[in-house]
Parts: C-alpha cells; sequence; structure tokens
C-alpha cells in the first residue's frame, strides 16, 4: 500500500511539472517578439592610395627645350617620363592643406642620333620635387633635376626649380580656367643649358599660363583643350656669355645681347580612354596638337650651330613649330 501511494505522489508531480512547463513555454511563445532579419552591412570602402604612378609618351618632329633651345629637328622624338608621387599630408581645413613628394625621370630618344655606343638615346634627366597646395587656390613647390647626355654633348648640368600656380578653377568650379604660374629655373652648375651662356650660378624666369577649356563639365565629353602659353626672361648672361657668331658672314660677330629668350603658345589636345580601358587597369589618355615657338634671343639662334640644328647663324630657326602625339597613365 506504501508503495502504490508513492508511485502515486510520483507520478502526480511529474504531471504537474509538465502541465507547468508547458503553461510557462506557451506564455514564453506569447511574449516573445520574432526577430526582424537585417541584410548584413556592407564592407567600408578601402582608404584611398596615397601613392601615384604616372607614365607618358610624346612622339615629334622637333625636341625644342622650354627655355628655346632647338636641341632636333630631324627624325622623331619620342620622350618618356614615368614616376611615382607620394601624398604624405591631406587636410582641406588647415592653411597649408596638401604636400607630396615626386620622383621621376625623363628619356629623349632621337631616331637620327645613330650613336656607335648609346644608338638614340639622346637625353636622360632625374628628378625629385616637392609640392604643397596653400590656401586652397596656390600650388607652389620646388624641382631639383639633373640633365645628363648620354652620348657625351654636354657635361652634367644641376638645377633646381621653384614655382607657384594659381588654380582659378579650384576658386571657381568653371569648366574654362586660365592657370597663371610664374617658375623660377636656377642652374647650379654643369655645361649652359642653352650652350652659349653661364655655366652655372644663373638663371631664368617662365610666366606663364594655361588657358584650359574641360569639356567634360559642358558636355560630359571626356577631353581637355588647353593652350600653353610661356615667355622666359633672365640676365643677357644667362643667354650669352660672351660668345660671338651671331653675323650673317662672320663668327667674330657678337650677338645683340637680350633679357629675353622665347615666346610659345599652343594648342594641347587630351582625351580620357576609360571608355576604351577599364579604370582597374590605371587611367589612360590619349594627347596630340602642336606648340609654336618664337626665338627672340639672337643667342638661341648662335645655340642652333653648336647643336647641329642649323648649319650657320644666318639659317637659324627663329620660328619653330612642334607637332606631337602621344599616350599615357596615372594610377
Amino acid at each position: 500500500m506504501t508503495c502504490k501511494r508513492v508511485a502515486a505522489a510520483c507520478v502526480g508531480a511529474a504531471l504537474s511539472l509538465a502541465i507547468a512547463s508547458f503553461g510557462s513555454g506557451a506564455s514564453a511563445a506569447d511574449t516573445t517578439t520574432t526577430p526582424t532579419w537585417k541584410p548584413a552591412e556592407p564592407a567600408p570602402a578601402p582608404p584611398p592610395l596615397d601613392i601615384h604612378g604616372f607614365f607618358d609618351v610624346t612622339f615629334a618632329n622637333d625636341y625644342i627645350t622650354p627655355r628655346g633651345l632647338l636641341v632636333t629637328n630631324t627624325g622623331l622624338t619620342t620622350q618618356i617620363v614615368n614616376g611615382l608621387t607620394f601624398s604624405l599630408y591631406k587636410n582641406p581645413d588647415t592653411w597649408i592643406n596638401s604636400f607630396s613628394v615626386t620622383v621621376g625621370t625623363f628619356n629623349d630618344l632621337w631616331s637620327q642620333q645613330n650613336n656607335p655606343t648609346v644608338g638614340s638615346w639622346n637625353e636622360f634627366d632625374w628628378w625629385v620635387s616637392a609640392d604643397w597646395t596653400i590656401a586652397k587656390y596656390w600650388k607652389t613647390g620646388v624641382t631639383y633635376i639633373t640633365f645628363l647626355s648620354p652620348p657625351g654633348n654636354f657635361s652634367q648640368e644641376r638645377n633646381v626649380e621653384p614655382y607657384i600656380r594659381f588654380d582659378d578653377g579650384a576658386l571657381t568650379g568653371w569648366a574654362f580656367t586660365f592657370n597663371p604660374y610664374v617658375k623660377l629655373f636656377y642652374a647650379i652648375s654643369g655645361s649652359s643649358t642653352v650652350v652659349v651662356g653661364n655655366t652655372g650660378k644663373t638663371y631664368d624666369v617662365e610666366i606663364g599660363l594655361v588657358p584650359t577649356l574641360d569639356l567634360k563639365k559642358i558636355t560630359g565629353v571626356p577631353l581637355t583643350i588647353a593652350a600653353p602659353t610661356w615667355v622666359t626672361v633672365g640676365p643677357t648672361s644667362y643667354w650669352n656669355r660672351g660668345v660671338t657668331g651671331c653675323g650673317p658672314t662672320t663668327t667674330i660677330e657678337p650677338c645683340s645681347l637680350s633679357n629675353a629668350g622665347v615666346f610659345t603658345t599652343g594648342l594641347a589636345l587630351k582625351e580620357s580612354l576609360d571608355w576604351l580601358i577599364p579604370t582597374r587597369w590605371g587611367n589612360w589618355y590619349g594627347k596630340g596638337g602642336f606648340q609654336y615657338y618664337h626665338i627672340i634671343n639672337d643667342s638661341l639662334l648662335l645655340a642652333q650651330t653648336f647643336t647641329g640644328t642649323a648649319n650657320s647663324y644666318a639659317t637659324a630657326h627663329r620660328e619653330v613649330w612642334v607637332g606631337y602625339g602621344g599616350l599615357g597613365f596615372t594610377f
């Protein structure tokens, strides 16, 4: 009898626990909110690159320097520029908005040089520059650049170039901009950068502007049209250190001295090729145009008799037209 009572008590306790559990479970089910599904948060975008590279190749009929020295005027000249830019600082809310350092090289290949040692390799330059933006609209910087002649036409030339440019496009946001600038070219040492001028410790100044129309802002076409224009000025000794030969028939006639060097203007077209080449391979572009040079300084005409672009002073080229085309990319 005792065992039956104990068994009945155990069964009753079990049933009571089951009923209690069922009731509490039902209550919990009634009061619990069903969780709502949410899509996963997208991964954050990677930070922009602070290292940028560039490569540019230009094919032209002549090679004339920004200072007005006509280096080659026969055959084809091919010029290759490449390098890296390191963006070290960016802050739009401070007086100095950005700071970067660039290292690069320039190579000039002349199809008719045919040097037995270096072939068509006519010139090699390397440079390092520091550039910064001030008060959002002023671009300024300084470049140290060395000119080298693989065939040995001149000794190493060491130069420094500080510049300042007003970025009126950043100020106005217009499709048409002027981009005025001033650049000092100081020759530290080496051969004269215009052949018959002082060899080192001399300078000239480039004063110019680059009127530019960005058609993408107007029509959506990724094409810019620019008119690079500048004039160079400097001390008379930069252009001529006393070398004679500016006469039509004699090599002893002195050159007339002038502080002006060359005036130039042109038309440059540049089109983005992102419609043809995916941007994951870099931002490619094609370019073409012409540049007209008017030689003001007679000593630059005399220099042509040394570079071989004129047989005599009388046949030197005061007007020079350079046509070019090319392509390049940045990343």
